[in-house]
C-alpha cells in the first residue's frame, strides 16, 4: 500500500504527519518504508538518522510505503503537475493535509482538484486536518463542512498542534507518548482501512 501525503502549499505539516505515521506503522511491526520525494530530504534524512525506519531503495518489498511530498509549488507548471498526477494514479492512499485557518484551506484546493480527477477508483483520498488548536474559532469549525467545500471526506481523526509531534522530529516516536501517541496510532490505523 503507498500512502502519500500531499498539498502544494508549504508548512502545512505533511513531513511531520509522515514521520509519524511511519513510526506508528513501524511500533505496530508493519513492513513500512519511506519514499521521500521532497527535494529538501528531510524525511529521508529523519528515516535514516532518527526513526530508523528504512528507505523505499533499501526495502522495495516493503508492504506500507510512506510517500512525502514537496510544498510551496506551482501546479500550473507542467513538469510539476506531471510528477504529481503520476504520484496520485499510482497511490493506493491520498491524504491531503492541511490546517484548518481560512487561507490554508484556501491553497489546498488546486491540490483537492487534482486529486478528484486523476486518482484510480479503487484508491482513497481524504482530508487530514493537522496542527489543529480546537480552543479557538478556526478550531472550532465543523472539519465536515469544510471537507465538503473540496468534496473530499475528512478523517475522523486529526493531530492538534503538539509539541510532541514537532520533538519526533528530532527524538523520534518514543517523545510522543500517552494522549498524543493515541491520536496518531488511531489515525495511521483509519488511514490504512
Amino acid at each position: 500500500m503507498h500512502i502519500a501525503f500531499l498539498n502544494q502549499k508549504g508548512g502545512v505539516g505533511k513531513s511531520t504527519v509522515a514521520l509519524l505515521v511511519a513510526s506508528a506503522l513501524k511500533s505496530a511491526s508493519l513492513p513500512v518504508a519511506i519514499d521521500d520525494q521532497d527535494p529538501q530530504g528531510s524525511l529521508s534524512w529523519w528515516a535514516q538518522n532518527v526513526g530508523q525506519v528504512p528507505l523505499m531503495s533499501n526495502f522495495p518489498e516493503a508492504e506500507v510505503v510512506i510517500i512525502d511530498t514537496p510544498g510551496h509549488l506551482d501546479l500550473d507548471k507542467k513538469g510539476i503537475r506531471d510528477k504529481f498526477v503520476d504520484l496520485i494514479k499510482r497511490a493506493d492512499r491520498l491524504i491531503l493535509v492541511t490546517e484548518m485557518s481560512p487561507m490554508a484551506f484556501h491553497g489546498t484546493i488546486p491540490m483537492a482538484e487534482l486529486i478528484k480527477e486523476y486518482k484510480r477508483p479503487s484508491a482513497k483520498s481524504k482530508l487530514l486536518f493537522n496542527k489543529v488548536r480546537s480552543n479557538t474559532i478556526v478550531g472550532k469549525q465543523s472539519q465536515k463542512a469544510l471537507a465538503a467545500q473540496v468534496n473530499i471526506s475528512a478523517l475522523t481523526n486529526f493531530l492538534p498542534l503538539a509539541s510532541a509531534y514537532d520533538l519526533a522530529s528530532s527524538l523520534g516516536w518514543k517523545s510522543v507518548v500517552g494522549k498524543d501517541r493515541a491520536r496518531v496510532v488511531n489515525l495511521a490505523m483509519e488511514i490504512l482501512k
